[in-house]
């Protein structure tokens, strides 16, 4: 998971009709805290140049490729021109609406690279006025909007409006209402709706916070909500494993079964954990992808030696009748299912939310072997 915070306060241009702004950097810094404690790996840059700017977005960019959720956060000035929008750095020079392209940052070439990275979901938030300062002089003011697919984009007013930066060391209104909601177990789109009907209210109806949502399959939580899971219920199965009673009989120990598939079921104490070198939790091992198909494939459990890592689809069923499982972790677990299209990664599947992701096959997730039952 990956996020660019860029804060800055002004642009030194007296030329440039922009106002001080005072509360990025508190803004930014807000974000930046909230998502490293939700597990984000942070870029975090305050007052950039253009060069600095372009720099971090590389850097941006090679994480990005590697899965995750992306997540560009900009608070400072925006500009639109010729129907693109900017994004402004500290040292641009811009005399005439004309320079803009120029002397600032085009999202649009930054959504695209971040459409390309061939992660599940991109989320792009401008806390940023959406006026154009040369509007008197070219009659057209406000960003434009971006709706790439699989892009969910945030602005903090709607076009050529004006947004509040908020009392001098607090935090500007949108970015007051969104930290709020983000601690809350919302989905991403209720984030967004709640923080726009907050802003809505509190500015008096001067400020409306546009959204455009274009992501498709499943649901984002920047907070996820607790799900209690029930004790575990007896199902029958096909005899030898069943007793004719119509209750489950565990013959094997370390086994659970569901559906007729044999599930490892291994809970491992901070002792064995530590004896394998911390490849193992208290819910079992934690491997890349390569070594989690060599694991099942030599797990000998129960006297089977035919274990193999489950496919996405078995995975996904396991998830929806969690109230059979037992010693699960909350987080993603390694399918067998490579990405479509993207030989290096494979899909991951939450058992905490159900959120269905992919990532690289060189990353980290819980492993759980499966066979066919008897």
């Amino acid at each position: 998971l990956l996020c660019v915070v860029v804060g800055r306060i002004w642009v030194k241009n007296e030329k440039l009709p922009l106002t001080e702004l005072y509360n990025t950097i508190n803004d930014s810094v807000a974000i930046k805290d909230i998502l490293k404690r939700r597990g984000f790996d942070v870029i975090y840059r305050e007052n950039v140049t253009k060069r600095e700017f372009r720099d971090v977005l590389k850097k941006f960019y090679r994480k990005l490729g590697r899965g995750g959720t992306g997540v560009l956060y900009f608070s400072g000035h925006g500009l639109e021109s010729s129907g693109q929008n900017y994004l402004v750095p500290i040292d641009a020079r811009i005399d005439a609406k004309s320079d803009t392209e120029f002397e600032a940052i085009a999202l649009n070439r930054i959504t695209k690279r971040m459409q390309g990275a061939g992660n599940r979901l991109n989320i792009v938030i401008l806390d940023a006025c959406r006026n154009d300062p040369f509007a008197k002089a070219s009659g057209v003011g406000g960003l434009a909007k971006s709706e790439p697919i699989g892009l969910f984009v945030s602005y903090a007013t709607g076009a050529g409006k004006v947004a509040s930066d908020g009392r001098f060391g607090e935090n500007g209104l949108f970015t007051k209402y969104l930290i709020k909601y983000m601690k809350q177990p919302l989905s991403l789109q209720k984030v967004f709706r709640n923080t726009r009907t907050a802003v809505y209210k509190a500015s008096n109806k001067s400020q409306f916070p546009a959204i455009y949502d274009q992501t498709i399959n499943g649901d984002f939580y920047f907070t996820l909500p607790k799900i209690t899971v029930p004790d575990i219920i007896p199902i029958p199965v096909p005899s030898p494993l069943n007793n004719g009673s119509g209750e489950f009989t565990p013959t094997k120990k370390g086994i659970t079964i569901v559906d007729g598939l044999m599930w490892q079921d291994e809970k491992y104490t901070s002792k064995e954990k530590k004896a394998y070198n911390g490849d193992r939790t208290e819910y079992g091992k934690v491997l890349n992808w390569h070594n989690a198909i060599k694991y099942c494939k030599n797990l000998n459990l129960g006297g089977y030696n035919d274990w193999k890592l489950p496919n996405k689809k078995e995975l996904e069923n396991l998830y929806k009748q969690k109230s059979k499982l037992k010693n699960f972790s909350s987080s993603y677990y390694w399918s067998s299912t490579s990405y479509e299209g993207y030989k290096d990664y494979a899909w991951i599947v939450g058992f905490y939310s159900g959120y269905v992701d992919s990532n690289h096959k060189n990353g980290n997730y819980y492993v759980r072997c499966v066979r066919a039952g008897e």
